[in-house]
């Protein structure tokens, strides 16, 4: 099976953030928890539910992206110098 054949198999359709671990019955418990937890953390789905939690204004949210532009912007000067 290819790479992209297996990765269409874990695409669950209709929802963006469902995780589908695919293995076989003779393997680990152990590995397919270490597969989901990576494929968690690498899909950022706990990243998305955790800024969810709360609302965030849209103003503050354009502030804080201005500020981290601002920041970055200086940090980027401080190594071109």
């Amino acid at each position: 099976m290819s790479k992209k054949q297996k990765h269409h198999q874990q695409v669950v359709p209709g929802i963006a953030l469902a995780v589908k671990v695919i293995g076989h019955a003779r393997e680990d418990l152990g590995f397919a928890l270490k597969a989901f937890k990576r494929k968690v953390k690498s899909s950022g789905i706990l990243e998305a539910t955790k800024d969810r939690k709360e609302f965030i204004k849209p103003g503050v949210k354009k502030r804080k992206q201005l500020q981290h532009a601002v920041f970055m912007q200086y940090v980027r000067n401080l190594h071109n110098n």
